[in-house]
């Protein structure tokens, strides 16, 4: 299970309601408003996941 870095969900890599590859690394999201969220400032979920 993948962490979608916007909202905190667990999400099934096999099945997941968005993905996007930014920087050399997959990211799983719960939707695709927070994929939208994350592309819009991916700076700010990279830090944010990081800590």
């Amino acid at each position: 299970m993948a962490t979608d870095p916007v909202c905190g969900m667990k999400v099934d890599e096999k099945n997941p309601q968005a993905q996007i590859q930014f920087a050399g690394r997959k990211y799983y999201f719960c939707s695709e408003e927070c994929r939208k969220e994350f592309e819009a400032d991916p700076n700010e979920y990279l830090e944010t996941a990081a800590a």
